[in-house]
């Protein structure tokens, strides 16, 4: 099922990895750029100049300052209740979450985690998951029942926002960037 969902979505997962590389800003140095007295690589051309120079144009290294990569926390939550399966946005639903997880790895836009909720809400794939494959796709698919019977809301907002503070709290102890949005 994952796969066959993979190949109805693959032209939207493009255009929309194209549009979100847009909309996500680099969040992480990863590049190298200036000229500094002190740095992790030197910069060869200005190595020639500072020979040149008489060894007094000494700002010869590099540091990691530009952004580059991107480190976003995502939470995609998907509604579990029988009304998905009463209206038959059930297998719409599943469509969007295999767009959204496709689209969003091909960015590289960091991790990505996926949560029903209906009357409970529940982490089925988790932020430190590795990503999607088939086998994964299929099971996390299979874990969508559409069978509960209330959709609670707020039980879903405390949920998310505590997943995401404990992400947040766990990778900002490394060096993360506290950024919600």
């Amino acid at each position: 099922l994952w796969r066959q969902i993979l190949s109805l979505t693959a032209a939207g997962a493009a255009n929309l990895s194209e549009q979100l590389r847009l909309i996500l800003e680099p969040t992480v140095a990863s590049r190298l750029a200036g000229d500094y007295k002190s740095g992790k690589r030197i910069s060869i051309r200005r190595v020639i100049e500072f020979v040149a120079s008489d060894f007094r144009r000494d700002r010869i290294w590099l540091r990691r300052t530009r952004p580059e990569k991107r480190s976003y926390d995502v939470l995609i939550a998907i509604d579990d209740s029988e009304s998905m399966a009463d209206s038959g946005a059930g297998p719409l639903a599943l469509e969007a979450l295999c767009l959204m997880t496709t689209a969003l790895h091909r960015v590289e836009a960091g991790r990505t985690a996926v949560c029903s909720f209906g009357s409970n809400a529940e982490m089925i794939h988790g932020f430190d998951a590795p990503p999607l494959d088939e086998e994964s796709g299929s099971n996390l698919l299979r874990s969508f029942t559409f069978r509960q019977k209330s959709t609670d809301v707020t039980k879903l907002l405390r949920f998310a926002i505590e997943s995401l503070d404990i992400i947040r709290s766990n990778s900002s102890g490394s060096g993360g960037i506290d950024v919600v949005q």
